[in-house]
């Protein structure tokens, strides 16, 4: 089963630092296998739920929600968790599934530590 991932970042005023994810996104496209978009928890735009909405009413119904962010904090202990629930009661027939930070998955510090040998080189 094919799930539609959403990489939720928290958001900036500043375009500038929004258009970096955006044109990350863009240059990870012809690498993924599957649907990716892009949501920002304030202050910047689509939101999650505006990502949901439309790709809900496109007929998918299989949602993994991953937070670009190092580390738990009140964002993904209690904010993500609240809106989740309640497009789970909006979007009944949804599944959504929440992904730990991407600071608790091995392959992002194994990245890291490939950026920094690339770096001492």
């Amino acid at each position: 089963m094919q799930s539609h991932f959403i990489i939720l970042a928290h958001g900036s005023r500043d375009k500038r630092w929004c258009e970096t994810l955006e044109d990350g996104l863009k240059a990870m496209q012809k690498s993924l296998t599957q649907q990716v978009s892009l949501a920002y928890m304030e202050m910047a735009s689509p939101s999650l739920e505006q990502i949901i909405a439309s790709q809900y009413a496109a007929g998918e119904r299989h949602f993994t929600v991953l937070p670009l962010f190092f580390a738990a904090g009140r964002h993904l202990l209690i904010d993500v968790p609240e809106q989740l629930q309640a497009l789970k009661q909006q979007y009944p027939d949804a599944d959504f599934l929440l992904n730990e930070p991407l600071g608790k998955q091995n392959s992002f510090w194994q990245f890291l530590a490939g950026a920094i040998n690339d770096q001492l080189c």
